[in-house]
């Protein structure tokens, strides 16, 4: 799932350009304390009725603005960030994360999410897998009125708790062979599966290839 579908959108945002990283960071902002299975539905809100959207309550509308004033900015920050540290370095994660959490309400999980979806090898550690794996959510609250080297330190353990839950919780044989990003995104994938936000999407197959569509939504047939 994960080989597929990440290297999909990362090639669509890649080569697409800064439009497609703002549709991208769309479809994250919309996933915040939303099932997955409305998402679609929310792009085409948002195709007709902007920042003025339903979907976009709270301080949506802000990141979404934010990301189409800053898109040019944004999508070349992301390749320096690339071409300097490369996808699969903790500094590169941590870079990347740190970058897209000025998005207005992101927070440092949505924006892990943000990075996942561009191929970088972190993970989104969102109410589901902290659940899941019995960790606290204020060990991912990121306050951004801290000092600059606070909020590097915060960003720099949760890149490294990432990698080190997989260790702590998870039998090897799931695990073997695959990036940390990887292992996440098929696991949660499958966790979600047809739960009661995402009835329509029945098995982590779907649910993986769900968030292709969102994130090209509008682009199909460009």
């Amino acid at each position: 799932m994960y080989q597929r579908d990440v290297s999909e959108i990362k090639a669509f945002v890649r080569w697409r350009g800064p439009d497609a990283l703002v549709n991208t960071g769309l479809f994250v902002l919309l996933t915040i304390q939303a099932g997955l299975s409305t998402v679609r539905g929310s792009m085409v809100k948002v195709e007709r009725d902007g920042y003025d959207a339903d979907c976009l309550w709270g301080k949506k509308s802000d990141g979404y603005k934010y990301l189409t004033d800053n898109a040019e900015y944004l999508y070349g920050k992301v390749y320096d960030i690339v071409d300097k540290y490369g996808y699969d370095t903790p500094m590169g994660c941590q870079e990347i994360i740190r970058l897209f959490v000025h998005v207005p309400n992101l927070g440092m999980v949505k924006a892990a999410f943000f990075a996942q979806c561009l191929g970088f090898n972190t993970a989104c550690l969102d109410s589901h897998n902290l659940k899941r794996f019995g960790v606290s959510d204020s060990v991912v609250k990121l306050n951004m009125k801290a000092s600059e080297g606070t909020i590097r330190r915060k960003i720099a353990g949760y890149v490294t708790l990432c990698h080190e839950l997989i260790e702590w919780t998870v039998d090897a044989d799931l695990s073997e062979g695959l990036t940390t990003a990887e292992y996440w995104w098929n696991s949660w994938c499958r966790y979600v599966a047809g739960n009661r936000a995402n009835r329509a999407l029945d098995t982590g197959d779907v649910v993986s290839r769900f968030h292709v569509e969102c994130v090209t939504y509008g682009f199909e047939h460009g």
